[in-house]
């Protein structure tokens, strides 16, 4: 179950029952004082329990550890309050950590619910309860470290930089440790799936647009080692974010070549119309989590096209519509 994928680097699955991604990559940075883990699983029995043997087959309890959460989504940060109540430190970026204490006390899902309105979606359609990230969240708020890009974190042998990885969420942060050339890339870099870049609000501009420059940021760094929260490991990661790159400007032609000239949208006109790698004859078929994940997907990239001039927005009555301009996706990323 527990791999060493460097020297003492470890890392173990914690499951995910009923997600798609099946389970989450764990890291562990093993020292003789407190260990580093990298993220949780959900806060729920089951990955409680995978956590807690993964641990033990390292010779470790939860309260030998410290913590670090690359980002808010409950699959990364569920089992955070265990953690924190064992009188761990837990790290996390003030913008994420601030959002994972609000996903506790319920703040951060009326801004959910905001979005729904803005996207053209009935609440009878999709509702915020249904949401794994809403399931199974952390119990209760809690004492976060909050750490920043350039912040060092010294673990055995290793100085771990934070990096900045926003784009994924606003505030995904990653650890780099360019002695031995190791990357801890969250969720900014997965292998065979893309990650969900979603619309979080205006505050944030063109997300998918950052996200992209995140990528070609991480292109440039010299990483011989990169570990990524789910699926495979990846063995070329400048490849894998070429393929990346590609697939958000593929993306984004294929929504304007799904608007028609002169027809006005809103989100949810706009998602069925484009193709989604999901087990469903059509949108009505969607599971409810899927359709609120796929038009915060929808929402990001139209967003961005706003942003480089082919699409207008318009704002009417708290929900947005959306008109073609220029047909032709030109922006050159490379």
């Amino acid at each position: 179950m527990v791999t060493e994928l460097y020297k003492n680097v470890y890392s173990f699955p914690v499951v995910l029952p009923d997600s798609p991604l099946k389970a989450i990559n764990i890291y562990v940075i093993k020292d003789k004082e407190k260990a580093l883990v990298l993220d949780t699983g959900y806060n729920m029995e089951e990955s409680k329990e995978s956590m807690i043997q993964g641990l033990k087959e390292l010779g470790l309890k939860v309260e030998d550890t410290s913590l670090f959460l690359t980002h808010l989504h409950s699959d990364h940060t569920g089992l955070a309050a265990m953690f924190a109540d064992a009188g761990c430190d837990v790290y996390a970026s003030k913008l994420d950590g601030e959002s994972v204490n609000n996903m506790a006390k319920g703040k951060y899902w009326n801004l959910m619910g905001e979005l729904l309105q803005l996207f053209g979606i009935s609440e009878d359609e999709i509702n915020v309860t249904d949401n794994p990230g809403y399931l199974y969240r952390l119990s209760h708020a809690i004492d976060i470290k909050y750490v920043e890009p350039g912040d060092i974190i010294k673990t055995g042998d290793y100085e771990f930089e934070v990096a900045d990885l926003k784009g994924h969420t606003p505030g995904h942060i990653g650890l780099i440790e360019k002695n031995h050339k190791l990357l801890f890339c969250g969720d900014t870099i997965l292998n065979r799936i893309t990650p969900n870049i979603t619309f979080w609000g205006f505050e944030y501009g063109d997300i998918l647009g950052t996200y992209i420059s995140t990528l070609l940021r991480l292109r440039g760094e010299d990483i011989e080692h990169c570990f990524s929260t789910h699926r495979s490991m990846i063995t070329d990661y400048r490849k894998r974010i070429d393929e990346l790159v590609a697939h958000h400007i593929d993306r984004l032609q294929e929504i304007l070549d799904a608007m028609e000239e002169g027809e006005e949208y809103v989100i949810r006109e706009i998602s069925p119309r484009i193709s989604w790698r999901i087990k469903a004859d059509s949108w009505d078929d969607f599971p409810a989590a899927q359709k609120f994940f796929a038009s915060g997907e929808t929402m990001s990239h139209v967003e961005h096209l706003v942003f480089t001039g082919n699409v207008k927005r318009e704002n009417r009555n708290g929900t947005l519509y959306f008109k073609k301009v220029n047909p032709k996706y030109e922006k050159e990323w490379f």
